[in-house]
């Protein structure tokens, strides 16, 4: 971990198991659609992709 991560959102740190917990814990389908993208992650896309499916059958 960065100590520049301190101090940002979960979603944009630079570590991708943190940015997947955080995707794995939004319910804001912008915030996942901004993930799909931009994040430079296969891992942190799939997340998100998943993320997506679940809150639509919600």
């Amino acid at each position: 971990m960065k100590f520049s991560d301190l101090f940002l959102p979960k979603i944009v740190r630079s570590d991708p198991k943190v940015r997947i917990n955080a995707v794995n814990q939004t319910s804001d389908a912008a915030l996942l659609q901004q993930v799909l993208k931009n994040d430079k992650s296969d891992e942190v896309r799939e997340a998100a992709v998943q993320r997506l499916k679940e809150l639509e059958q919600v």
